[in-house]
C-alpha cells in the first residue's frame, strides 16, 4: 500500500545531491521502517549515494538492500570522545547531505562536531504523544503511520509528487535456501507458520496458554507447522515451548537475519506489535498483529492489506509509547480481554486472501 504524499512549494534545491548519510541507530522495527524514506531518496535521487549509521548489532538488517551503498557500525557503549572521534571519520567524507532520522544524544554528539554539511532533523510528536497517553486526546492525522511520519521531514528536498512506499528487506536466494535446509532438519518442508511472541517489554507481550491454543489449532485444523522465533531476552518464547510439544523453537538460535530469511518462507506470521513482525511485512510476508499498549500512533500497527492488527478497544491505551509502562490496573486488560478464537479468526482471514 502506497500513500500518495504532496510536498509544499517550499524546497531547497538539492537536485545535485551526490552523497548522503542517514542516521538511524535502533532498533528493528524502527531500522526496517526506514527503509520506506530510503527508498524514496534512492527514487527523488538516483544517482546519489546512501550511507547509514547504526549500531554493529542492527546492520544485518540492511545488508544487500539496493537502495543502501554502505554502513557505516558503531557500538552501543561507544563513549563521548569515541562519537567524536566518528564525527572527524565523517567529515572527512564530505556528505552533501545529513538525515539524523533518530535525534537523540548519541546523534547530537556526532552531529555537533561536523559543520558545513546541510543537516536535516527528524522531530518526533513527543506532545501529540502526550496527549493521547496522558489525556486520551488524539490529534493524529488518520492517514499517520511511521513512514510517513518520517517523510515530513524531507519535505524541504523532495521537489515533486511522490507516493510513500511500503518497508521493504531484500533477502537473496541463498539465505533463503540456507532457512529451508534449517527447517528441512526439522521436519518442515512445506507450509508453515511463524510466532514472534517476544517484545522489548513484558507488557507487549500476549499469553503463552493462549499462544498454545492457537498454535494446537494451526497444527490440528489448517495442518499448518509452527516455527518460533525470538531473542535471547523472549523468555514468553520458553513458557510456549515448556507447555506445548506442537512447536517448533528457534528462539535463540538465530541472528536477526537468519530470523527475517525464515519468515520470508512463511506463509504469515502470528505475534507482538515488534521488529521481527516489520521486518515480516517488508519481506511481503502478512502479519496478525495482537496489540496491547501501544497504537498505530505511537509507532506500532501494521502496513499491508492483507495483514490485521487485533486490538482490544479500552480507555487506557495507549499507555506509553512502546510499551515499557507497567499496567496500573489489576489486570491488563488490553491483552486478557484478547481471545485466541480471535486471533484464530484472524489467521483464516489472511491464509484465505
Amino acid at each position: 500500500m502506497t500513500w500518495l504524499f504532496l510536498i509544499p512549494e517550499e524546497v531547497i534545491n538539492m537536485q545535485k545531491l551526490r552523497t548522503i548519510l542517514v542516521f538511524r541507530f535502533s532498533s528493528i522495527g524502527d531500522i526496517v521502517q526506514l527503509t520506506s524514506p530510503l527508498q524514496t531518496l534512492k527514487s527523488q535521487f538516483p544517482n546519489a549515494k546512501i550511507d547509514i549509521i547504526t549500531l554493529d548489532e542492527y546492520a544485518q538488517i540492511l545488508m544487500g538492500n539496493s537502495f543502501v551503498n554502505n554502513i557505516i557500525r558503531i557500538s552501543r557503549n561507544f563513549r563521548y570522545s569515541q562519537l567524536k572521534d566518528i564525527s572527524k571519520k565523517i567529515a572527512l567524507r564530505n556528505y552533501d547531505l545529513i538525515i539524523d532520522f533518530h535525534n537523540v544524544i548519541r546523534s547530537k554528539i556526532i552531529l555537533k562536531h561536523i559543520r558545513g554539511i546541510e543537516k536535516i532533523i527528524y522531530k518526533k510528536p513527543r506532545w501529540k504523544r502526550f496527549k493521547l497517553i496522558a489525556f486520551k486526546r488524539n490529534d493524529f492525522e488518520n492517514s499517520f503511520s511511521q513512514r510517513w511520519l518520517y517523510h515530513q521531514c524531507l519535505n524541504k528536498i523532495l521537489n515533486k509528487k511522490h507516493d510513500i512506499p511500503d518497508n521493504k528487506l531484500e533477502i537473496n536466494i541463498s539465505e533463503q535456501n540456507e532457512a529451508k535446509l534449517l527447517l528441512n532438519s526439522y521436519g518442515v518442508d512445506n507450509s508453515f507458520i511463524t510466532i514472534i511472541p517476544g517484545a522489548a517489554w513484558k507488557q507487549k507481550t500476549w499469553l503463552s496458554k493462549r499462544y498454545s491454543e492457537v498454535i494446537d489449532y494451526i497444527n490440528n485444523d489448517l495442518n499448518y507447522k509452527v516455527v518460533m522465533l525470538g531473542g535471547d531476552n523472549d523468555d514468553i518464547c520458553s513458557s510456549i515451548s515448556k507447555i506445548n510439544n506442537n512447536v517448533i523453537d528457534l528462539s535463540k538460535k538465530l541472528s536477526i537475519r537468519e530470523s527475517i530469511a525464515l519468515i520470508s518462507c512463511s506463509s504469515m506470521s502470528i505475534g507482538s506489535d515488534t521488529g521481527l513482525m516489520h521486518a515480516s511485512e517488508a519481506v511481503g510476508v502478512p502479519v496478525a498483529m495482537i496489540m496491547g499498549p501501544t497504537t498505530v500512533q505511537m509507532g506500532g500497527g501494521t502496513m499491508l492489506n492483507g495483514s490485521a492488527n487485533i486490538e482490544y478497544d479500552i480507555w487506557c491505551r495507549p499507555c506509553s509509547q512502546n510499551g515499557k509502562s507497567l499496567c496500573f490496573r489489576s489486570e491488563q486488560y488490553c491483552m486478557t480481554k484478547i481471545p485466541s478464537s480471535n486471533v484464530i479468526e484472524n489467521v483464516k482471514s489472511i491464509l484465505n486472501k
